[in-house]
């Protein structure tokens, strides 16, 4: 648990709340119509919501081979985040799949690494994104608790500051 504004100042934008050690950073939930859900959550908990985007990956891999689907997303500008995600039939991102409680996004150093040692365990690898080079983007496994586990490389960590900051300027400088 963060203990002062050095603690986050230490960990940095994307460590939330739960500290140092932990490496899940957001919550996701897929919703019907993106827009709407933003509009919705943003009036009903006074949470800001990043400018949506729609995910550089178009062609996606499972175990029945590559499938192409158009991720449009957004973040909650502050931690704990909340990633919302807009339905994307006869995928992973169904709303009519029903798991409400969609996944945990976990930071990894190497996402292949970890990918296959959630495999191992029995967390099955449902559907991944490659980079240039081969190697894994991010991934997300079933568990069998209701929600998947979406791993992150934590080279994507540069990204959200400043996409949280459009969204809500004071998140990058913390006040006591």
């Amino acid at each position: 648990m963060l203990q002062d504004t050095d603690d986050l100042a230490k960990l940095g934008l994307l460590a939330a709340t739960m500290g140092a050690g932990s490496r899940i950073y957001h919550v996701g939930f897929v919703v019907p119509d993106l827009d709407a859900a933003i509009a919705d959550v943003s009036q009903g908990l006074g949470v800001t919501f990043t400018e949506p985007m729609t995910l550089p990956y178009q062609t996606l891999h499972t175990p029945d081979g590559p499938r192409d689907v158009s991720l449009r997303l957004t973040y909650s500008a502050r931690p704990a985040h909340i990633e919302l995600i807009a339905n994307a039939p006869g995928s992973l991102w169904d709303f009519a799949d029903q798991r409400r409680g969609h996944h945990l996004g976990v930071w990894a150093d190497d996402v292949d690494a970890e990918a296959d040692r959630l495999d191992a365990r029995g967390w099955r690898r449902l559907w991944w994104a490659t980079n240039d080079d081969g190697g894994l983007a991010f991934s997300y496994h079933d568990t069998p608790y209701g929600f998947y586990i979406e791993l992150v490389g934590t080279t994507a960590k540069a990204f959200y500051p400043a996409w949280f900051g459009a969204a809500d300027p004071g998140v990058l400088t913390p006040t006591a």
